[in-house]
């Protein structure tokens, strides 16, 4: 045992990288390893919780390595044998003793000794030697950091590599069988059909959109996408609000909710939301024109209001990956179920200000904001404005064609989906017109049929129908609501 010991203690010196002082147990390292040479199939325990990175001896390293491909590539058993012969052509095949140490840690395995317990010694030792190195990078970046920009990329990357270091070990792979998926589906079936409202994702609190959607699904990036003064930015912020306040009382398929406003300021936000909550006038609020009566039910809006699990971010124009490393600390702070956008256009690349190309920027924004869905396992909601090509059309409804500056937003999406009034257009056209000939009487009658009505159209979406659902706008409040009795007119499914 003396000379594996010594073998192990040469062997981590060798590793520069490491200091004399780096955490490690050598003793767990060589206890897990034998109990997986004695019974491969704790292997399975493990669940991929240990990387052969996680081990402070490069040699175990390479064993844990080898008993992996050993058992789960060739389908073979290691033990102190096959080890042997699988470490051949590697830096430890000059080593005479490396049988007899592999023996070693097989005869000496601790039978009582649990697999789980060994693995979580050994990656917490690992967690603890990767921190060390941060700090000291830190330090070292910190110094050469002079420019806010430079010192704003250091914080991106460390917040990058301390939320790595908070996902390995946690069992995760991208490689699944049916089982599970299948598993989880079935469960979502069952929990909706139970609350007998057939929404499996995060509520959006409209009726008609719960309906032909099901709820916003963990992981999809939803493009929400109008012209100007068309309410995006009202429709995105009811749809968090709704689905924090069913967070806070309790009620099935809330959560809490993060948002990022590059547009319009966080004081700018809660103007509009305490508004839409009293049922006052956002002009009201600004211009002080309150009765006692309006204030009251302003103070109630903000007591209920200011309990909602809604955290907003108004940093201007973020770059991807800031917005990638903020919306982490989201999830790591507050459990963040979903996240918001307004707007896809103001973000920037990696690259912006570098005479890059705004349609691949706009790629990789999108892109980047697919990822953040994916490695968060929430829905994002990204605002877009659409092309100018809306306007020159007689049929004003946008199309997927008209998602400004990128193809690969429509690629990216999970679900698009437009907002389109078309009581916006029908005032332009009539203007301050007072005549009374027969085309404009018309024009009025036609704009106060379709006064507040709102088309939510559903152009694509990966899990479901597409179609079209009727929503009424309050301008004055800003604040969508149900269209009673209508009934959502539904497409095939994509």
């Amino acid at each position: 045992m003396a000379q594996l010991v010594a073998l192990n203690t040469q062997s981590a010196q060798s590793n520069t990288a490491l200091t004399v002082q780096a955490p490690h147990s050598v003793a767990a390292e060589q206890a897990l390893l034998g109990l997986l040479m004695v019974n491969n199939r704790q292997l399975d325990d493990l669940q991929g919780s240990l990387l052969a990175e996680h081990f402070y001896v490069p040699l175990h390293a390479a064993i844990f390595e080898a008993i992996e491909k050993l058992i789960n590539s060739r389908g073979r058993e290691a033990n102190p044998i096959t080890l042997r012969e699988a470490l051949r052509g590697t830096p430890y095949d000059d080593e005479q003793t490396l049988l007899s140490h592999l023996t070693q840690m097989f005869e000496n395995a601790g039978l009582g000794q649990d697999v789980k317990s060994l693995a979580e010694v050994i990656h917490t030792t690992y967690l603890q030697r990767q921190l060390m190195g941060l700090g000291d990078s830190l330090r070292q970046q910190a110094t050469t950091a002079h420019r806010h920009e430079e010192a704003h990329q250091v914080l991106e990357v460390i917040s990058g590599e301390l939320f790595r270091l908070a996902e390995t070990g946690r069992g995760s792979t991208t490689v699944r069988g049916l089982r599970d998926p299948l598993i989880e589906v079935i469960t979502r079936a069952e929990e909706a059909r139970k609350q007998g409202s057939g929404v499996t994702g995060v509520s959006t609190g409209f009726i008609d959109i719960d309906n032909l959607l099901g709820g916003l699904h963990k992981s999809d990036l939803v493009i929400l996408a109008a012209r100007p003064s068309m309410g995006k930015t009202s429709l995105a912020v009811n749809f968090a609000q709704n689905a924090a306040t069913r967070m806070l009382t309790g009620g099935a398929n809330g959560a809490a909710v993060g948002l990022f406003s590059m547009e319009m300021s966080a004081d700018q936000l809660a103007a509009r939301m305490l508004a839409s909550a009293a049922g006052i006038s956002s002009h009201q609020l600004t211009n002080g024109h309150l009765s006692d009566a309006d204030f009251r039910r302003l103070s109630e809006a903000a007591g209920q209001l200011a309990e909602l699990p809604l955290y907003i971010d108004d940093t201007p124009q973020l770059t991807v990956n800031a917005m990638r490393a903020r919306a982490r600390r989201m999830k790591r702070q507050y459990g963040i179920g979903l996240l918001v956008v307004d707007y896809l256009q103001l973000m920037q690349g990696s690259r912006a200000g570098n005479d890059s190309n705004r349609v691949q920027e706009i790629s990789e924004i999108s892109q980047g904001l697919k990822t953040i869905a994916r490695e968060l396992n929430i829905p994002v909601i990204a605002l877009s404005q659409l092309s100018r090509a809306v306007e020159s059309r007689d049929n004003k409804r946008p199309q997927l064609s008209d998602l400004r500056e990128s193809g690969s937003i429509e690629q990216d999406a999970d679900l698009v989906m437009f907002i389109y009034r078309e009581e916006y257009y029908l005032s332009r056209q009539l203007g301050a017109d007072d005549s009374m000939d027969e085309k404009t009487m018309k024009m009025k009658e036609k704009l106060e049929q379709v006064r507040g009505k709102t088309e939510l159209l559903i152009s694509k979406n990966r899990k479901g129908p597409t179609g079209t659902v009727t929503l009424l706008f309050h301008p004055e409040t800003t604040t969508f609501h149900n269209y009673a009795g209508h009934v959502a007119s539904y497409g095939p499914e994509n």
